[in-house]
């Protein structure tokens, strides 16, 4: 004999059909189907099983001179899927995988796909195909397939693995201020616009967060080292009247681009001295430049750091989008020395489907595309502020009486080419 009998399921799901055999003296052979072990009738090259054999094992046999060449088995009632699963690039640039489905699948059978990276399952992704994304780097990607149809047992098909390679990143400087102006000197009016005041006149009294202070624009300049300081003191303060009904309890600063300088992607990176003294807020962080369309947390809010005092050897880094609203998702560490004492790098990686954080260099947090709280695909403005007290910052000390925050540079950077500046 040189090849056994092959049965398979025809086109209509119904019938079971055979291929005979092939044997080497060419001589005639016999024929029988067994159901469970049992003859049972058929043609020669046909089978048609009844409802009642559900589940049963169907079988053919062909013989020659006494020898017995059996098929395969194939079970009544389940779908019959001959042939391997497999994955392919389906393009030069190997950024989408698809399934291709094993030879042989019944024509009533509807394929589902599941996909994996590792061991855990790719809840976002669906279908024969697969788009490559930037979490898949360094895993293995395979998918699982189900196949069912109306009164059958289903059946599955499993791909073997492709290991998404791990990208190396290179980043090239778009943007920067290195707030090197003289001692004394302002920010630049052509970046940044102060947001004076306790919020009450953009709608947002306490800046939506409970703060205790006014901002002012005076209450920042560029010092002696090159740097831009924001200082927060108590000291003037009750000359402005915040919307909690009194005079204010702190004055301090904050500014943003917002219609000045937006970005799109890129990694940002702010060198910052943090603040001390419990009820402190200092924040460098990103909001959406529809935001006048599209509310917070629609509009999206990326906080590359914030640093409590309260928490002094704490770096905060965090998303807001519609769905994790004010809970936000994001990570953070611990910093031995904490952040007041000499500045830190605080950084965000920021791409189409992927956001990371890094404190001096080390990677501490990452969030990917999974969901529609991903609403970090346009413009963003940046911010630097200082506010005290409110929900996150806490009660201020009531022995604190001043505060300050400290930025040496902001720089903008693409990565692999990813990165926008838009300037208006």
């Amino acid at each position: 004999m040189l090849k056994a009998p092959v049965i398979t399921v025809a086109s209509n799901g119904k019938t079971i059909t055979a291929i005979p055999a092939q044997w080497a003296s060419g001589a005639k052979s016999t024929y029988k189907w067994l159901v469970n072990g049992k003859k049972a009738s058929g043609s020669k090259n046909t089978f048609s099983p009844t409802a009642k054999q559900k589940g049963s094992k169907v079988q053919y046999v062909e013989s020659v001179g006494g020898v017995n060449s059996p098929s395969n088995i194939i079970i009544v009632g389940q779908i019959f899927v001959s042939g391997a699963a497999s994955l392919t690039y389906t393009d030069a640039t190997s950024t989408v995988i698809a399934v291709n489905l094993p030879k042989t699948v019944p024509a009533n059978a509807k394929a589902t796909v599941t996909w994996f990276r590792g061991p855990f399952e790719l809840t976002d992704a669906t279908g024969l195909t697969h788009e490559v994304a930037t979490a898949d780097q360094d895993s293995e990607i395979t998918a699982s397939i189900s196949f069912s149809a109306k009164g059958y047992s289903s059946a599955s098909a499993h791909t073997s693995g492709i290991t998404i390679p791990l990208k190396e990143r290179k980043y090239s400087l778009i943007w920067a201020d290195e707030f090197n102006s003289a001692a004394g000197s302002k920010v630049d009016p052509a970046v940044w616009v102060p947001q004076n005041g306790d919020g009450v006149e953009y709608g947002n009294k306490g800046w939506g967060n409970k703060e205790r202070q006014w901002y002012v624009d005076s209450q920042s300049s560029i010092d002696a080292t090159g740097a831009l300081t924001i200082n927060a003191t108590r000291q003037g303060a009750d000359a402005y009247n915040c919307y909690y009904k009194a005079p204010c309890e702190w004055i301090s600063s904050k500014f943003v681009t917002k219609d000045k300088v937006g970005f799109k992607y890129g990694r940002i990176e702010a060198r910052i001295k943090g603040s001390v003294g419990t009820g402190t807020w200092g924040a460098f962080w990103l909001l959406g430049a529809n935001i006048d369309d599209r509310g917070w947390p629609g509009c999206g809010e990326i906080d590359v750091v914030e640093l409590l005092g309260r928490d002094p050897k704490t770096n905060y880094g965090t998303l807001h989008g519609p769905i994790s609203a004010g809970g936000g998702r994001g990570g953070t560490i611990a910093m031995d020395n904490g952040f007041s004492s000499e500045y830190h790098n605080y950084t965000i990686d920021w791409i189409p489907d992927q956001m990371t954080w890094y404190l001096d260099g080390q990677l501490y947090a990452t969030v990917n595309k999974t969901d529609k709280d991903w609403v970090f695909d346009h413009e963003f403005y940046l911010i630097m502020n200082l506010a005290m007290g409110g929900i996150f910052g806490g009660d201020v000390d009531p022995a604190l009486n001043k505060a300050d925050m400290s930025f040496d540079y902001i720089r903008v950077y693409s990565i692999n080419g990813v990165g926008e500046v838009i300037k208006h």
